[in-house]
C-alpha cells in the first residue's frame, strides 16, 4: 500500500512520516467490471486512487446521454476535486476493468491535517497545479473541431498510459467507440468515420481490448 501512496502525485511533497500517516488511514476495496464506484450527486465520502484496474467517470445530461470525462488508470486519483470541497460526487465512476482502490474516507483525512496541518498545505499547493492544469485543457479541448479533439483524446491516452511496442505505441484500455463519442461529445457514427480514415492512413489500429498509434506525433500534428 505504502509504495502505491509513493507513487500518487498529489503526495509528492510528502515525506515517509508523511506517507505512513496516511496508509494508516488507508483501505483497500475490490470492484468487479461495470460496478459503480458512485455516483453523480451522491454525498462524497472518500477519495479513491486507482492500484490495479480501468475506471471511467461520466456524467449524465438532460437527454439522458452519457459523456464521459476521462478513463482513469493505476496510480490515478478521483474525484478530481480531491479532499478540499465539501460538494457532492461531480460525476458518476464505473468500474471498466476489475479494480482494486484504495480508500481515503474524508472525514479521516481531516482529522489527520488537524494533527498535521504542514501536511495540508503541501497536498493544497499540488491540487492547485492540477486544477490549473485541469482547466487549461479543458478550454484547448472545447475551442477544437470533432478530430481535432477525438486527435487529442488518443494522443493523451497514448501518453499518460501507453505501452511502446515495436510497431508503435500500445494503449491497453476498452474503450469503445461509443466511449470516445461520449468522451469528445460527438455521435458514434462520427467517430467511426474518423478512425476508420485514421486506419486507412496507417495511422493507428484497435481492437476490443486497445488502440495501436503508429507515430504519437505524426497522428498529433496530422490534419
Amino acid at each position: 500500500m505504502l509504495n502505491v501512496l509513493k507513487d500518487v502525485p498529489l503526495f509528492n511533497g510528502l515525506n515517509e512520516e508523511d506517507l505512513h500517516l496516511i496508509a494508516q488511514i488507508t483501505s483497500k476495496r475490490k470492484y468487479k467490471k461495470k460496478a459503480n464506484v458512485f455516483m453523480e450527486g451522491e454525498t462524497r465520502e472518500a477519495v479513491f486512487f486507482i492500484e490495479s484496474g480501468v475506471v471511467k467517470s461520466y456524467k449524465v445530461d438532460e437527454d439522458g446521454n452519457e459523456q464521459v470525462i476521462s478513463i482513469l488508470q493505476s496510480g490515478d486519483m478521483f474525484p478530481h476535486v480531491g479532499f478540499f470541497d465539501e460538494s457532492p460526487y461531480p460525476a458518476t465512476v464505473e468500474v471498466v476493468r476489475e479494480a482494486e482502490l484504495l480508500v481515503i474516507r474524508i472525514d479521516d483525512f481531516d482529522q489527520l491535517i488537524i494533527r498535521q496541518p504542514q501536511m495540508a498545505v503541501k497536498v493544497m499547493k499540488v491540487m492547485g497545479q492540477k486544477i490549473l492544469h485541469l482547466q487549461q485543457r479543458l478550454q484547448d479541448f472545447i475551442s477544437k473541431d470533432v478530430q481535432h479533439r477525438l486527435t487529442h483524446s488518443l494522443v493523451r491516452l497514448a501518453r499518460e498510459y501507453g505501452e511502446v511496442r515495436k510497431q508503435g505505441t500500445y494503449v491497453s484500455l476498452p474503450i469503445t467507440n461509443q466511449d470516445f463519442a461520449n468522451m469528445v461529445g460527438t455521435s458514434r457514427e462520427s467517430i467511426n468515420r474518423i478512425i476508420n480514415h485514421f486506419k486507412r492512413e496507417k495511422l493507428m489500429d484497435s481492437d476490443r481490448h486497445g488502440f495501436l498509434i503508429y507515430d504519437i506525433d505524426k497522428l498529433e500534428s496530422y490534419h
